[in-house]
């Protein structure tokens, strides 16, 4: 697990972790049919790395399975419907493969804990997942297929250590500026924000697209820092001008006095994993541009 993919993970994971890892040792301790829980780590193609967390409620109902795949500066994520038991996982993904796993106990305890509270043990059965997983990325971003996968509680147990916190300070009186951009296309939610806290800092540029193949959600994330070069706004915040290089194509104007529909303009475009050349420009996006201060702090649990 890397830096990079803990500051774009650790939001959806800090909340999930504390709810499944409760789980788990439920299942460990004996008291069966409260629940489901399995946690998988491999690695994908391309140099992703995948991880998994699977989960159900009460008497094994409304089972769901987490699938994460991390790159160095991108992050996809999936969300779909699973049948999850003490002992089995089982998901069809339609197109991107299909879950069919027992879970095969070795014979031995362990204890797992988080890094920052190593006496706060959870008690696990220690074994693997055997029978058939196959993920292969929509536009052949990334493929990965296992017949034995070992139970892994890590990284996910970790992120009860917390991770990253980010910031945001706006006013008049703050020389750098936040770009946004937003709209709903097709049932798809884009989302672009550009951060630049003077004129002559670098800029972060953080991308994100929200859709669903059939009963999948997918959530991709791209993010970049480039030389402030990319980036241009005027001190009184009426105009700014954004062309970043790959993975982003064209460029993209703001207009604060134009009409909603011309506000921001150009012919802008990202390729996140798995769904490329998506427009990040138009009439559909809504676009804010503030005065802002970004700050990123690793954040610990008292």
């Amino acid at each position: 697990m890397g830096e990079r993919w803990s500051k774009f993970a650790a939001a959806a994971l800090a909340l999930w972790a504390v709810a499944l890892v409760a789980t788990a040792p439920a299942s460990a301790l004996g008291e069966r049919d409260t629940g489901g829980f399995g946690a998988f780590n491999l690695k994908a193609s391309n140099g992703y790395s995948m991880y998994a967390v699977a989960n159900s409620r009460a008497g094994f109902k409304h089972g769901e399975i987490f699938i994460w795949l991390a790159g160095k500066s991108d992050f996809v994520s999936y969300f779909a419907p699973a049948t999850v038991t003490d002992t089995r996982i089982e998901a069809d993904l339609g197109a991107l493969g299909s879950i069919d796993l027992e879970f095969q106990p070795s014979g031995e305890k362990g204890n797992a804990a988080p890094g920052c509270q190593p006496n706060d043990k959870v008690p696990y059965d220690k074994g693997s997942y055997v029978g058939e997983f196959e993920f292969h990325g929509e536009e052949g971003y990334a493929e990965a297929a296992a017949t034995n996968i070992p139970l892994s509680l890590h990284p996910f147990i970790d992120f009860i250590c917390g991770g990253f916190s980010i910031g945001e300070t706006f006013g008049h009186g703050i020389p750098g500026a936040r770009l946004t951009a937003r709209a709903r296309l097709q049932g798809r939610k884009v989302s672009l924000q550009v951060n630049q806290n003077r004129p002559g800092a670098r800029v972060k540029t953080q991308v994100s697209i929200d859709e669903r193949r059939g009963e999948v959600l997918i959530h991709r994330e791209v993010e970049r820092t480039f030389p402030a070069s990319v980036f241009h706004f005027d001190p009184k915040l009426r105009s700014a001008s954004l062309t970043p290089p790959a993975p982003f194509s064209g460029s993209a104007r703001f207009h604060r006095n134009a009409q909603p529909a011309n506000r921001w303009t150009g012919n802008l475009a990202v390729d996140f994993p798995g769904n490329s050349d998506v427009s990040l420009t138009g009439a559909a996006f809504e676009s804010h541009l503030l005065h802002a201060r970004r700050t990123e702090t690793r954040s610990r649990p008292k």
